[in-house]
C-alpha cells in the first residue's frame, strides 16, 4: 500500500477534514459529529453538481458515506460506527483505497459503469 496525499486537490481536503472532525467527535466533542455530516453533505452536493447525476459512481460513494455519517445522530451506535468511518476515511485520504467503492462496484446497477473514486 502506497501513501498518497494530494493537498492541492479539493477532494482530498474533504476527506482530510472528515478525518479531523471524526477524531474530534470520538474524543468527545459531540458537535463534531454534526460537522462530519455537514462536510459529507457538501461532498454529495459538490460531486452531484460536478457529475450531473446521482447514479454517477463518485456520487454514489458520497451518498453512502453521508448515510453512514447520519448514524452519528443515534447516540447508542455513533461511537463504534464513527471508529469504522475513521478507519475508512483514513484509507481514502491517505492511501486512495475506498471500501465503499469496492462494495458499490459489485452492485448490479454498476456492472457496466466506470468505477472511480474521484
Amino acid at each position: 500500500m502506497e501513501f498518497k496525499m494530494d493537498t492541492k486537490d479539493l477532494k482530498w481536503w474533504f476527506w482530510a477534514l472528515n478525518c479531523v472532525f471524526i477524531l474530534i467527535a470520538l474524543i468527545g466533542w459531540i458537535p463534531a459529529y454534526h460537522i462530519v455530516m455537514l462536510i459529507s453533505a457538501i461532498q454529495v452536493i459538490y460531486f452531484f453538481s460536478r457529475e450531473g447525476s446521482l447514479i454517477a459512481f463518485p456520487v454514489q460513494i458520497r451518498v453512502v458515506y453521508f448515510a453512514l455519517t447520519l448514524l452519528g445522530l443515534w447516540p447508542a451506535v455513533r461511537f463504534p460506527f464513527f471508529i469504522l468511518l475513521l478507519i475508512g476515511t483514513i484509507m481514502v485520504a491517505f492511501f486512495g483505497k475506498c471500501s465503499i467503492a469496492l462494495m458499490l462496484k459489485h452492485m448490479p446497477w454498476n456492472s457496466n459503469r466506470e468505477v472511480r473514486l474521484n
